[in-house]
């Protein structure tokens, strides 16, 4: 039996509510921007929908948390909504933790081609064209504080192409995608499939990353099933603002000054690759040599920044430097650890605390006694995981500060 050529569009995590986060300065030409990122890629995805001849939007769930977004977000899905419904384009949504159908306004009524799906159970609904029913569209919408009983999914006994719509899955792992042919899962912001076969399970991640951690492009993912029932997913990126990692090898011999010109012409190009997308660059600098306990807060790291803050970061759309990190091993030679001098009992100390790891750190006698049991007492505690990182930023924080003295 052949199938009937789909083309669906998959997206989820809008959160139409959550601006991007994680900058410790935020330049002015970028404020409104990074408040209405959401709304811009989210925008792009119904345009998505329009351009690519959808017969159908899948919205997988924290589409928008109507508590934190106000009446603004209510008012602009309705207005996509209304756009996909002069075309003929369904909607089928699955709600997720931010999102659950209950939380809708009965006051907002969604218009007809818009599906929610119901919590409890799996719903199955005809996607119809010219009046015949092409695909089976099955979702559950999650309920608050419930796990999600996905067992309701099932291929449709027809034979037709069937699609599952979730906010994540109870499946093992690798099997999510078991018992429909296509899984379009909703709670994970990074594009992932997650299952190939026998039916196709995947993430179609968020339209906008919201922080430094969720780096590179991110959209939706336009769906083609050709007459076989054979699946392709493509990503769409829908974000104006793109977080980026870079990555930079150093040498013995690399000073500020190369390492300098290697960030302006890593960003020139990535200016020239995407110069419609505002970029928030984050670098980590790797290698070795002396260079590697200068970078640091305070230090060279912070004048790189600035100028390249100041050349680059200026115009819009703009490649803002967020920060300059490096976790290299301090790297000083050998006799500094043996010679009588200040510079040599700091290293010494820094080694016993690094083979200590039972040893406490007791950084809150460094605190006022009238802060020690205050809001701003928690600061002076280090966790395990803490201890390595704070012991090498403060070994290469007083290195730099006496290097090329005979302390």
């Amino acid at each position: 039996m052949s199938q009937p050529p789909l083309r669906l569009v998959h997206a989820s995590d809008l959160h139409l509510e959550q601006p991007l986060a994680g900058l410790a300065e935020v330049p002015e030409q970028l404020h409104e921007l990074l408040l209405e990122a959401p709304y811009q890629a989210a925008r792009r995805v119904f345009e998505t929908a329009l351009t690519e001849e959808a017969d159908a939007l899948l919205l997988a769930g924290d589409v928008v948390d109507l508590e934190r977004s106000g009446p603004r977000a209510v008012m602009f899905l309705l207005e996509q909504f209304a756009r996909l419904e002069q075309h003929g384009i369904d909607v089928y949504w699955a709600g997720g933790r931010a999102d659950p159908a209950e939380a809708w306004p009965p006051a907002a009524e969604l218009p007809e081609n818009v599906h929610l799906f119901a919590s409890g159970e799996v719903e199955s609904i005809a996607l119809e064209r010219d009046g015949q029913a092409v695909a089976a569209i099955q979702g559950i919408s999650r309920s608050q504080g419930a796990a999600l009983d996905d067992s309701g999914f099932y291929r449709d006994e027809d034979g037709l192409f069937t699609v599952g719509v979730a906010y994540g899955t109870s499946a093992m792992p690798g099997a999510e995608g078991d018992r429909v042919h296509y899984m379009a899962l909703g709670g994970q912001h990074h594009r992932q499939t997650v299952d190939q076969s026998p039916g196709v399970a995947h993430f179609c991640g968020t339209p906008q990353g919201r922080s430094p951690r969720e780096t590179g492009p991110h959209g939706c993912t336009v769906i083609t099933v050709d007459g076989q029932g054979q699946v392709k997913t493509q990503l769409v990126p829908c974000d104006p603002i793109r977080w980026l990692t870079e990555t930079i090898e150093i040498t013995a011999s690399t000073d500020h000054r190369a390492l300098h010109q290697q960030m302006e012409d890593r960003l020139r190009k990535l200016r020239a690759r995407h110069p419609e997308l505002a970029l928030l660059v984050s670098w980590q600098v790797h290698g070795h040599g002396t260079l590697l306990y200068h970078l640091r807060t305070g230090g060279v790291s912070d004048q790189i920044t600035a100028d390249l803050r100041r050349c680059f970061g200026r115009d819009m759309p703009g490649a803002w430097t967020v920060g300059i990190e490096c976790d290299a091993p301090l790297e000083v030679p050998p006799e500094w650890f043996h010679q009588e001098t200040i510079r040599g009992d700091l290293l010494r100390q820094f080694q016993q605390l690094e083979a200590d790891q039972q040893s406490d750190l007791q950084l809150e006698d460094f605190l006022p006694d009238d802060l020690r049991t205050g809001p701003l007492a928690p600061i002076a505690t280090v966790t395990g995981d803490q201890r390595g990182g704070l012991l090498l930023a403060a070994s290469k924080m007083g290195i730099d500060l006496m290097d090329g003295d005979d302390l």
